[in-house]
């Protein structure tokens, strides 16, 4: 019976240690930045640092219209950087609205890491009330992609604007691994960044764009949260992957519409 022993032991150690992998190195699994030197310049937009702790900026990128209405809060996905993501961002661009951009800490031109969920939502408040200062309230529209759908639930709940524009998102983090690693404790997640638990806490009109065939998040992550509200959440199903929701012509056509 030595055998069964060892094998426990064994068995033990490697769940001990997939525990200790996704604790410590989720930030790693999570977060994939594209740093960029500071010398680097976009090719459109102005660039402003946006200071959110001590010693700490992030890099904003800030399209401006010729006459506008109002702006868009665009929080990214989790690749890349604002070089990348500009062109993400065109797609709602021509209709009136400045899109303001910011970096992610770690991401392209801005300072420190991320290390905690509260220090996403801190940072994306404080975007948030950078603009508040330069747009009323009720012109300010809030859109995520991706991971940046829980930053952008989380401000639609906690704030005021004028709509919630949510570009494939997950019901929660907790269940993306659940869906991966059910095995692994919940709790072990620094990030849940629960959208479904967001948006119950929001007033403001919501529409969410899904590509039925997503091979990242789940279309059904999507119908799941428009359950929540069918009479105030629009969910838009489009025929794409999860990269390509974002450059869908239904997806501009669609966005052009909220935005008249």
């Amino acid at each position: 019976m030595k055998w069964i022993k060892r094998l426990v032991i064994a068995l033990f150690a490697l769940y001990a240690i997939a525990c200790g992998l996704l604790y410590f190195a989720q930030e790693r699994l999570i977060f994939h930045p594209d740093k960029l030197p500071e010398d680097y310049t976009f090719d459109e937009g102005e660039e402003l640092e946006l200071p959110v702790a001590d010693g700490i900026s992030l890099n904003c990128l800030w399209l401006k219209e010729p006459e506008s209405k109002g702006v868009i809060l665009y929080l990214h996905g989790n690749r890349g950087s604002n070089r990348r993501c500009s062109h993400q961002a065109e797609t709602m661009g021509g209709f009136g609205y400045d899109i303001f951009m910011p970096d992610y800490r770690g991401f392209g031109k801005s300072d420190g890491e991320i290390v905690s969920e509260e220090q996403l939502y801190g940072d994306a408040q404080q975007a948030y009330d950078f603009l508040k200062k330069h747009y009323p309230e009720n012109r300010i529209v809030v859109a995520g992609y991706s991971i940046g759908t829980g930053m952008a639930s989380y401000l639609a709940a906690k704030n005021h604007p004028q709509q919630l524009v949510l570009l494939a998102p997950y019901t929660s983090v907790v269940d993306l691994k659940n869906g991966m690693a059910p095995f692994l404790p919940d709790f072990l997640l620094k990030y849940p960044l629960r959208n479904i638990a967001n948006l119950r806490q929001v007033m403001t009109p919501v529409t969410l764009f899904h590509g039925t065939f997503d091979e990242v998040i789940s279309f059904e992550s999507s119908v799941k949260l428009q359950a929540l509200n069918p009479g105030r959440f629009r969910l838009i199903d489009l025929p794409e992957g999860h990269r390509g929701v974002i450059f869908s012509p239904v997806f501009r056509q669609t966005v052009g519409e909220l935005l008249k």
